[in-house]
């Protein structure tokens, strides 16, 4: 069975065309403009002149409708979307993918700070809890008494650590 994959999306009713190319998605800056209602000839040339988009900018070979094939001017994926955000335009659909950008930025960044503002109290309130459980322990003897073993173990094993390492320094072999 022969099953045809399509390389567009629909969007506004308009396929954007695109190609997976070495694992980086190329997106057909025509198909986009159409669809977004702004004039190619006009993003062509200013994509051309940009110092970080037009280095990017190339002709990819892409399947367009009707089992043609056609060289067509690209942009890899990951700056398609800061492209779009550039283009200064009236166009409803332009506008209207604006406002989506601007919440998914908002969405974005206000959760990075509010999951860490939420981060910063659980922290405060987990340190206040430390320090009412060790003044507490601090008042049972054993827990004192237990933290002093703790520390004279760690001495001799320190001790111990350091013992072999004189021995290895007067190897019978030395004299």
């Amino acid at each position: 069975m022969n099953k045809k994959v399509s390389n567009f999306i629909d969007f506004n009713g308009k396929k954007i065309l695109f190609r997976r190319i070495n694992g980086k998605h190329w997106i057909g800056i025509k198909s986009v403009c159409e669809a977004l209602n702004v004039n190619y000839n006009r993003q062509f040339q200013q994509i051309k002149q940009d110092p970080i988009l037009g280095p990017a900018f190339a002709n990819k070979q892409m399947q367009v409708p009707g089992d043609q094939v056609r060289n067509l001017a690209c942009l890899p994926e990951y700056l398609v979307y800061g492209w779009l955000f550039s283009i200064d335009s009236k166009s409803p659909e332009l506008l209207e993918y604006k406002k989506e950008y601007y919440n998914v930025l908002f969405n974005h960044f206000h959760g990075i700070i509010t999951r860490k503002a939420e981060i910063y109290s659980e922290l405060a309130k987990a340190k206040k809890k430390i320090d009412e459980l060790e003044t507490k322990l601090n008042e049972v003897p054993e827990y004192n008494e237990y933290n002093l073993t703790k520390m004279q173990y760690a001495r001799l094993w320190k001790n111990l650590k350091d013992t072999s390492e004189m021995a290895e320094l007067f190897d019978d072999d030395d004299f």
